[in-house]
């Protein structure tokens, strides 16, 4: 069985900013930045497009993976952390939402990103785009937002934070 990772839904949310909160441009996505900024390694099989590394349950069915993929021909190199529950996609969030949407959204916003939401074809929130601009490789990311708990407004947390990696 593959290695856990130990790391709080918290400290695996800031480290993942300051990963991304780094990075000059798509070229600065390696396995050796992941390794100094994340702390922990992470290798791809041969003829695998991306490696994923899941936490351990985190409380309440919740755990997170983080997904790295190399460039490829039809891909850009890219990282991702996205937060699943074993009971359903809407569970209640409290137990991963200590760093919440708003946190996420000051720390992108902080280092040069520029925020624009997605909208579904009614109208709905889809999720929130974050761009900041390079020569070497422009970095997009798309950010899911979701209520801590289905039907209520009183917390936003984040369900994904990726880059959008199509060439």
């Amino acid at each position: 069985m593959a290695e856990k990772i130990a790391l709080s839904a918290e400290e695996m949310g800031v480290r993942f900013l300051k990963l991304i909160t780094s990075l000059d441009s798509r070229e600065d996505i390696t396995q050796g930045r992941i390794q100094d900024v994340m702390g922990f390694r992470i290798s791809v099989a041969p003829g695998a497009l991306g490696a994923v590394i899941w936490s351990e349950d985190l409380g309440d069915g919740w755990r997170y993976a983080f997904d790295y993929f190399p460039a490829s021909p039809s891909l850009l190199p890219g990282i991702g952390l996205s937060f699943e529950n074993t009971a359903g996609r809407f569970s209640d969030m409290e137990a991963i939402c200590s760093l919440d949407f708003p946190r996420y959204d000051s720390a992108l916003k902080s280092a040069g990103f520029v925020a624009s939401p997605t909208y579904g074809p009614i109208g709905q929130l889809e999720n929130w785009r974050y761009a900041k601009f390079a020569e070497r490789g422009s970095i997009v990311l798309s950010v899911i937002p979701q209520d801590s708990a289905a039907g209520t407004s009183s917390q936003v947390c984040v369900k994904s934070i990726t880059t959008l990696n199509g060439r």
